[in-house]
Formats: C-alpha cells, structure tokens, sequence
C-alpha cells in the first residue's frame, strides 16, 4: 500500500496541471477574435447558458456513477473530455460545433467532485481528512494562480493577439494531466458497508466478536441490493447526520455566492480596468492557496466549535462582499474582495473535510457531487430570474448587496446555537465557594 504522502504528491501535481489553462482567463476575447466567428453576446450569454444547463445534467450522471466505477475511470474520463475541448478551439471551430462542445466541457468541469472523493476514499484514515482536502485545494489554486500569471505576462509582452496561442498551451497541460493520473493508485473495492455493519453489531452485543458466518451473509446481501436501492439508502442516510447536514447547507449556500462574485462584478461601478482586475484575482488566489494549506494543517474540534467558525465567518464574507457595494475608493473595494476569496478558500476546505469525516466509504462522490448539483440548481434559478429574467432584473451593485446579505443571514443562523451551546456550556460549569469560618 502507499503511504499517505506518495498518494497526496501524485494528487498535488495533478491538481496543479489540471487547473493550469491560460486560456480560460481569456475565454471571450479569443471567441470574439478573428479565427472564431462568434459575436460577444454569443459568448457571454449563448455559450454561458449551455454550460448551466450541460453542468446540472453532468453532475447528476458524476454523482450516481463514481463510487461505483471507483473513481479512477471517471478521472480518465474527466480529463480526456478536457482534452477534446481544447482540441477543439486549437483548430478553431465555428460556433455551432462549439455548443456541441458545451457538454465536455461540463463533464470536464465536473473533476472536482471526483478528484476530492477519490483523495477521501483513498487516504481512508479519516484523521488526515483535513490536511487532505487542504493540500488538495491549494494545489488547485496554485495551479490557477501561476495560469493566471503566466497568461497575464504574455498578454502583457506580446499584446491581445497572443491569446490564440493559449489553446496550445492548455491543451499540454491537459495532457500532462490525464498521463500524470495514470499514476494513481486504485481504489480497491471493498465489501459494502462491512466496517459500519461490523461496529454497529458489536455495539449492540456489548462488544462481542462477530462470528465468521455472519460476515458473507452481510456482504451477500448488500452485493446483490440494487444499484439504485443502495444510493437511495446511502443517501438518506448521510443527509440524516446533523453534522453532514450543517456543513452541506451552508456550503451549498456559498458557493452559488463564490460562483457569482468575481473581481469584474465587484469593481464594476468604478470603471473596468482588465489588468488590475487580473492583478487582484491573482493574489486572492495566491493568498487563497496560503489559507487552505494554513487550515489544513491545522487541529480544531470541529465539532464543537463549527457552528462558530461558519457563522463568525459567514459574518465577516458578508461584510466584506457588502464593503464593496459601499466603497467608493478602489483600493478599499479590491482589499475587501481579496479578504473575501481568501477566507471563503479556507471555510470550503474545512466544509469538504468535515462532511467527508461523517462519510461511508462507498458515497462520497454521491453527496459531494449532490451538494454542487444543489448550487448548480441555485445558480441556475437566480440567473433565469434575477440576471437573464426582464422581471427582477439585478444590475452588479445590486448582486453584490444580495449576496453580502445572504451572507450575513447565514452568520446570524449559525451563531445562533453557537451561542446557545456556550451558554450552556457556562452554566454547566461547577461553581467555586470560597470557604472561610
């Protein structure tokens, strides 16, 4: 068997080669040059929808079949979809065969579900959950960090023009990928629930030993279950553990937020300056990476102290996310956005590790990928009504207030049995008597 930090290294380099493409940062301006016949509003709005509506469709199919193909074969998956779409805008195709392209690019989109379920089902010591998911997002954003740089420089040195050279160099990096996973070591498919079924039986037969004839019984009866059935019962009981309930709430919650927030959004009523905005997204991503490796490492009772820490922070993004609607200074409204993505980086690694720690082996893929199918679902809802729809149509200031206000609604729910518990905590406390004659 590997050790854990063999297991974490290969994880590393992947991730990092993974979200290393130039040319995502530049998307619409190489769509809208010449060698794509494709008008900006097709980019930005024709293109845009597809892939909500392909996302929801992906993640649905990713969540139902990656624990059952043991992760590995999804990886592979994932990443040659992301090879055939930059295999396509290599040879730049015209924008009908683009939005053929929009369903790769969903199951592309859809690694980080498998990528983080295959690092829990794999490491399985859930002691190490945390740094797991820590290491793992930093080297994500580490990758999307020196991207960003890299395309940023060369724009900056040899002008717009370059952007058509950035589908060459994502699509080696792409391919450095999918040959970096062939590397992974395999999940090795174990009997279904054999570890929850064995303590349940000893906890309730005060902890006698179970015999060999029960053993295949169990694993007999779970194999044979149907695919469907099995989910079903894996999903109902997941979601009925308060703790995974928590922290998928509010992470559902939040990234529709993350997802929505970007730099351009926030610094829009000041004027849009495209290289300061990429300077800024660089080092929220950068300072992000520092942050998830800093709480990864670190050791927290997070079941004592989660309901604080979601709401004390939930408190803080809304503040900064609300800051920014209320700034009239650029620097004061760049510094909130960059506090922004840095603490909601390290609050997601946190969410991740925590709900995989309450986890069986066998569905992880199943409720990490149902939490984005939730915010995909979300997302999906508010842009139809609130962006895209003529009814209630919301200008950028007015996204940010919405979304600082959810986030401050979040911390006052999650504060609030944070600050029963210690209440609680304070009066249990026995009382001490100064005894004199």
């Amino acid at each position: 068997m590997r050790s854990w930090t063999t297991i974490i290294a290969l994880a590393v380099i992947f991730a990092f080669a993974i979200e290393f493409r130039p040319l995502d940062h530049f998307m619409t301006s190489y769509l809208t040059s010449r060698g794509v016949n494709t008008t900006d509003t097709q980019a930005k709005d024709e293109l845009v929808r597809f892939e909500d509506y392909f996302s929801i469709l992906t993640v649905t199919v990713i969540m139902m079949i990656t624990d059952n193909l043991l992760y590995k074969p999804v990886i592979f998956f994932n990443v040659f979809c992301g090879i055939i779409v930059y295999s396509n805008l290599v040879m730049l195709n015209n924008f009908i065969q683009l939005k053929v392209a929009e369903l790769c690019v969903a199951f592309f989109k859809s690694y980080e579900v498998v990528y983080f379920s295959y690092l829990f089902a794999r490491v399985q010591d859930k002691r190490y959950y945390q740094a797991t998911s820590g290491l793992a997002r930093t080297a994500l954003l580490m990758g999307k960090c020196c991207s960003l740089v890299f395309a940023q420089t060369l724009v900056v040195i040899y002008g717009k023009d370059y952007v058509k050279q950035f589908p060459c160099y994502t699509l080696g990096s792409m391919v450095f990928a999918f040959v970096r996973a062939s590397f992974f070591p395999s999940v090795r498919r174990k009997s279904y629930n054999n570890d929850d079924t064995i303590a349940e039986f000893m906890l309730n037969n005060n902890k006698e030993p179970l015999n060999s004839k029960n053993r295949p019984i169990q694993s007999q009866s779970t194999a044979t279950e149907p695919m469907l059935k099995r989910i079903w019962r894996d999903f109902k009981e997941s979601y009925k553990n308060l703790i995974v309930l928590k922290w998928s709430i509010w992470y559902c919650l939040s990234l529709v937020g993350f997802m929505t927030i970007k730099v351009a959004c926030v610094t829009h009523k000041l004027g849009e300056d495209e290289q300061a905005d990429g300077v800024v997204e660089s080092l929220t991503v950068l300072i992000g990476a520092i942050s998830s490796y800093k709480i990864g490492m670190k050791r927290v009772n997070w079941e004592l102290n989660g309901n604080a820490f979601i709401g004390s922070g939930s408190l803080i993004l809304g503040v900064c996310v609300i800051s920014c609607y209320f700034h009239q200074n650029m620097l004061s409204i760049q510094l909130s956005y960059i506090l922004f993505g840095v603490l909601i980086q390290a609050m997601f690694v946190t969410a991740l590790s925590e709900v995989a720690k309450q986890l069986k082996n066998n569905c992880y893929a199943l409720v990490l990928g149902f939490n984005l199918f939730i915010s995909l679902i979300l997302l999906l809802c508010y842009k139809e009504i609130f962006t895209r729809g003529n009814l209630f149509k919301m200008d950028n200031p007015k996204q940010v207030l919405f979304y600082g206000g959810l986030y401050i609604f979040l911390g006052i729910i999650y504060l609030i049995p944070s600050g029963i518990s210690f209440n609680r905590r304070l009066n249990n406390r026995c009382p001490v008597y100064d005894i004199t004659e």
